[in-house]
């Protein structure tokens, strides 16, 4: 528990450090593995947030819980269009062998993070959320060595994508969107439909007018499993673009494939976001809409 104090903010450390290892022991006690882990996480969470002032009570902290789950949207729907061009490559007969396994490998580390995504909006969101940055750090390492050793490419490459998980990773903990699924048995079928789903778009050849329905159906699935509760909290035109920035940074490939999908889908999230402003305002002042 040291250790994870010493990751606050010495101000802040001296100020509330023995409320925090008081509250992290209450939590732990007579916990399993899991929950100790679960908690160190949430810790070290909260750590980083206190540093960068990204806490609940700031608004930058509050404008970063309304873009997490649009983050984590973008991060998976991202993935699973990559995972759909690693796989078939590493299939390719003329690939060197060891390219090949690095494809594969790129496959699977995108499916991490695919299923991290979808496990954090479904309400699970610290295990959701460090399962995409797991995912991420096992990218980076492959792309490291396919690089061989080429660490200027490897960020190059991945930072916008790092940026994006750390929108989702940091937000507060208090803010973070409700459970949409509650059960363990629920979370297992939000899992199971993400594997077949992302199975599905990887493995079954889609024509090249199509492929941009690698990423477009994903976020598509991503928006309906966040729910209303994540374009609710836009309650502003500014926020709606910052919310619509991670898909216009990791869609900056696709567009290059597909021309049209990266527009339509941020053309839909703008009007979403639109429509929920508009409907809240009417409420709140319905004598100006009369």
């Amino acid at each position: 528990m040291i250790a994870l104090l010493k990751l606050y903010p010495a101000a802040f450390r001296r100020e509330f450090g023995d409320e925090i290892a008081e509250a992290y022991r209450e939590a732990t006690r007579d916990a399993g593995r899991a929950a100790r882990v679960r908690e160190a996480l949430d810790v070290t969470g909260h750590a980083l947030r206190m540093r960068l002032g990204l806490g609940s009570a700031r608004r930058p902290g509050q404008l970063l819980a309304a873009l997490a789950p649009f983050a984590a949207v973008a991060v998976g729907a991202s993935a699973v269009w990559w995972a759909g061009l690693m796989l078939p490559a590493a299939g390719a007969p003329s690939l060197p062998e060891e390219l090949a396994v690095s494809y594969a490998l790129l496959a699977a580390t995108n499916f991490v993070m695919v299923l991290g995504a979808a496990i954090a909006l479904s309400g699970r969101w610290t295990a959701g959320t460090w399962t995409v940055l797991t995912g991420f750090t096992a990218t980076a390492v492959v792309d490291l060595f396919r690089w061989g050793g080429g660490l200027e490419a490897t960020i190059f490459l991945r930072t916008p994508l790092l940026l994006v998980v750390l929108l989702a990773l940091l937000c507060p903990a208090d803010l973070r969107p409700q459970p949409r699924v509650r059960t363990a048995t629920g979370l297992g079928a939000v899992v199971l439909w993400t594997t077949l789903l992302t199975g599905a778009l990887t493995v079954w050849p889609l024509p090249d007018e199509a492929a941009g329905l690698r990423f477009a159906v994903p976020a598509a699935a991503g928006f309906a499993l966040a729910g209303r509760q994540a374009f609710a909290r836009l309650r502003t035109a500014p926020a709606v673009l910052l919310a619509a920035l991670p898909f216009a940074v990791l869609c900056m490939a696709i567009w290059s494939v597909e021309v049209f999908t990266g527009p339509a889908l941020l053309g839909l999230l703008l009007a979403a976001a639109a429509v929920s402003i508009r409907r809240r305002r009417s409420g709140r002042y319905p004598a100006t809409e009369a």
